[in-house]
């Protein structure tokens, strides 16, 4: 079974694909790297940088009864929904995606946006201000929309990923019909796997936007904020 991992940029991704990538080991399914063009070059684990309805079926056909993730950031496209969807039906492929509060992914694109800076790197170096952050997370979160229609669908938290993680993994194992200790996936997912962590801090909003600035990003994800529960979160915390 083909599974794909999908996150937001600076949301947690990369922890949630590395869990996974974990628990099917564990649980009995290598993750040997598909040949070209089945995954995007330059990359030590199986990525896709543009979802194509041709490579979804060759990948599927070739994961055949072993569980393969496949990590990814873009959205799929009617072609890919309807392959998606006919190889879901026959048990073929699952989804897992992951959510953070779109006010911490704004502060963590920034920090990516002012280390590119010092290194002279492209990736992310657009992400100056928080206006630069929120105007892209927002198109982020609309393209996040694409992928929770779909069928075979497990939504994770970055909140649970990375402060609860045995809840994650659980998750998972049910999800995707896994067996196998947790412990070595947590120690893998925290200890040995590159996981793109910064710093790792729960509600980072509430200790570094100004009321002012909080305000402000409260307003532009009010819709998303609301219907993940974020703000009855925040406003519970201590």
């Amino acid at each position: 079974m083909l599974v794909f991992s999908y996150g937001v940029p600076k949301s947690g991704s990369t922890l949630a694909f590395q869990i996974a990538r974990a628990a099917a080991v564990v649980g009995g399914h290598p993750q040997r790297l598909l040949p070209l063009p089945l995954r995007t070059p330059g990359h030590k684990v199986n990525f896709q940088q543009r979802l194509d309805p041709t490579l979804l079926r060759r990948v599927a056909e070739r994961a055949g009864d072993r569980i393969l993730i496949v990590k990814t950031h873009d959205t799929p496209g009617p072609e890919w929904v309807a392959a998606y969807r006919d190889l879901a039906a026959r048990g073929q492929a699952a989804a897992i995606i992951n959510h953070r509060d779109p006010r911490d992914i704004c502060l963590s694109l920034c920090d990516a946006g002012r280390a590119a800076r010092a290194q002279g790197e492209d990736a992310f170096a657009e992400f100056v201000t928080l206006e630069d952050a929120a105007a892209r997370v927002g198109s982020y979160l609309r393209e996040l929309d694409g992928w929770r229609d779909l069928p075979g669908l497990l939504e994770l938290r970055y909140e649970v990923c990375a402060f609860r993680m045995d809840e994650a993994i659980t998750s998972i194992k049910a999800h995707l019909g896994l067996r196998g200790p947790a412990w070595p996936v947590r120690v893998y997912a925290r200890h040995i796997a590159f996981t793109h962590r910064n710093k790792a801090v729960p509600e980072r909003h509430m200790a570094e936007l100004s009321p002012a600035q909080r305000a402000s990003l409260d307003a532009v994800f009010a819709p998303y904020l609301d219907a993940m529960g974020y703000r009855r979160v925040t406003a519970a915390a201590p």
